[in-house]
């Protein structure tokens, strides 16, 4: 009994030592490359396969765990993804959804079609270059997203372009999960007959891929309709809660709920034979049309890049080089045909349906790696039955291949607006049109809001945090001033309320960068933070300081203390309760005595 239970206690040791080894690992290598400039997830790969080799290098007189961690970076994988989805965002694509869409269909096709020849040129069979063709057209979300988001791109033309196509993508790895199983159908017939066998009947794999598309389909459906409804309710709860202040509990509570659906839905689509990252994304996606997107995404905005850091590290750690080193020269030359195609054929494609040359070239760069989904659909072409279409080393070559365009594809961004500078002769091509959506380039059209949407938000405009009786009274002002204002506010009936009669309004903490950032903090022309939380309003200050240096920040604060504390943290100005209640204190308690005692009153202060 004493060895069961010690055996457990080890495991356990082991995973926190396996843990700690990575995670040491990845930050001391994260941190070299920020201090070289370069970017940050392809030190976290390196990270990992350094993990790799000193594992196998010290195995024989140490455990370190890492096949445990290897089961928690898959959890920590589902969480990424529905953090992936939940960013994306859907608002400033509505308009040119079905034209983006298209373009991201077309392009991912061709990609596939390309690398399915060029993987059979490798040697492989026609099934399993398939396969290979559909995963690696697929580019990465993670890496864009942060690309995008470091280099300020993601409300620019080419930005909104690039995560509209990613979105399409990842849709349509829907379609490449349910065809994995046809696809090992035909590669068994062709082990079981000769090599020019012809495919089996389709027919069979094709109605449980209708039945796998149809569940998910309907929990797509379910969801957009279910769970607002759910959040809102739940946001509720939270806002009536124990502490008695409106909206201090709803923050946790929605944050724990999301959660909870985003392992529902990665459960849903496991027992719908598709992988739980694939659910996880779709409830995060869902999610995204909800008003408590921006607020979710800046509560879970530490914890993606915790996640990322341990997903793209694990990853590191599948790359065994002893393993690999004897197909080393085929890796190699292999990512460069899946780059060089894939950034061609992109090309190609958007420049094709509508766009200028130097915003396809742009837009193929930074879709020109593998993807997240490149290893799922990889790791399911591993696993399926009745023999797995991919196994062995060229499993391993492939996830090589996707592990090393990772690594490569963020030095090739730097090269993207250059190469793009230099093609700006060359327009849309003359048989079409320039999409409609790229005409907009990196403006925004004020509008009210519908339904759960979120505003969109003007060049120049106000910021109210807060629409208690201060914001209220600021906001009627600024109405009558006719001065464009957006309202952030914790309270889910407020903000509700307020969007039914056309206000531009956020629900969302003040201290939150994601909720300011998408409340157009950098481009404002005042902040004005109206809570009656002296310690809420310093972080907001920072906050909003941090994303500008040239907004005006104003504030309100109990004591005149406070005043002080919100000058150092970067306010403008702030307005003190007790000196402002002392002014208005004085003058009414005069007025009223005055009008009980006659004007002697006033006067005899004055005379002594």
């Amino acid at each position: 009994m004493a060895e069961q239970a010690a055996a457990p206690e080890g495991a356990h040791g082991n995973t926190a030592v396996g843990l700690v080894v990575i995670l040491v690992t990845a930050a001391s290598v994260a941190t070299l490359f920020r201090r070289l400039k370069l970017q940050i997830i392809p030190g976290y790969i390196i990270a990992g396969a350094l993990v790799s080799v000193l594992a196998s290098a010290i195995k024989q007189k140490y455990e370190i765990g890492l096949g445990e961690v290897e089961n928690i970076s898959s959890f920590a994988t589902v969480l990424l993804m529905f953090t992936i989805g939940l960013q994306l965002e859907i608002d400033s694509l509505r308009r040119s959804m079905v034209s983006i869409f298209g373009l991201g269909i077309t392009a991912t096709v061709a990609c596939a079609a390309v690398l399915w020849a060029a993987a059979m040129a490798f040697g492989l069979s026609a099934p399993a270059a398939l396969a290979v063709g559909m995963a690696m057209s697929i580019s990465s979300t993670a890496v864009l997203l942060r690309v995008l988001q470091e280099r300020r791109e993601l409300h620019q033309t080419h930005g909104r372009l690039c995560v509209g196509v990613s979105i399409a993508q990842d849709l349509m790895s829907i379609l490449m999960l349910g065809l994995l199983p046809a696809i090992a159908a035909w590669q068994a017939a062709g082990h079981a007959g000769s090599e020019n066998a012809a495919p089996p009947d389709f027919g069979k794999a094709a109605i449980s891929v209708l039945i796998g598309l149809s569940g998910v389909t309907l929990l797509l459906m379910i969801g957009r309709y279910a769970l607002p409804a759910v959040l809102e309710f739940v946001a509720d709860v939270g806002a009536r809660g124990s502490s008695g202040k409106s909206g201090v509990g709803s923050k946790e509570l929605v944050l724990v709920t999301s959660a909870a659906i985003a392992l529902a839905a990665a459960v849903s689509t496991s027992l719908l034979g598709f992988s739980p990252e694939l659910g996880a994304f779709l409830a995060g996606l869902l999610l995204a049309f909800t008003p408590y997107r921006t607020q979710l995404a800046g509560q879970l905005e530490p914890l993606r890049d915790l996640l990322m850091a341990i997903f793209f590290t694990t990853v590191g750690l599948g790359i065994h080089l002893p393993e690999i080193s004897a197909y080393l020269g085929p890796i190699l030359l292999g990512v460069l045909v899946l780059m060089v195609l894939k950034v061609t054929v992109t090309w190609v494609c958007v420049w094709a349906l509508g766009s200028s040359a130097p915003l396809a070239v742009i837009t193929a760069i930074y879709l020109g790696n593998a993807g997240e989904f490149s290893l799922v659909l990889l790791a399911a072409a591993g696993q399926t039955s009745p023999a797995p279409i991919l196994s062995g080393a060229p499993l391993g070559a492939m996830i090589a291949v996707v592990v090393l365009s990772f690594i490569l594809s963020p030095f090739l961004f730097g090269w993207a607006h250059p190469l793009a500078a230099r093609m700006q002769r060359f327009g849309p091509p003359p048989w079409s049109k320039r999409l409609s959506v790229l005409l907009k380039a990196d403006t925004r059209e004020a509008a009210a809001p519908e339904g759960n949407a979120e505003p969109t938000i003007q060049a120049r405009h106000v910021i109210i945090a807060g629409f208690g009786p201060v914001g209220r009274s600021l906001a009627a002002r600024l109405d009558v001033q006719k001065v464009p204002y957006t309202v952030i506010e914790l309270n889910p009936e407020t903000v509700r309320r307020q969007r039914r009669l056309g206000r531009s309004i956020l629900y969302g903490d003040i201290t939150n960068p994601e909720v300011l950032e998408a409340a157009g903090a950098r481009i404002a022309d005042a902040v004005v933070i109206t809570i009656p939380d002296d310690e809420a309003t310093l972080r907001a200050i920072a906050t909003a300081r941090g994303l500008s240096a040239t907004t005006f920040i104003a504030c309100r604060t109990g004591y005149l203390s406070g005043a002080f504390r919100a000058y150092e943290a970067g306010a403008d100005h702030a307005v003190v309760e007790e000196v402002v209640t002392a002014d208005a204190m004085e003058k009414q308690i005069f007025e009223k005595l005055q009008s009980r005692r006659g004007p002697e009153l006033v006067a005899q202060p004055q005379a002594s």
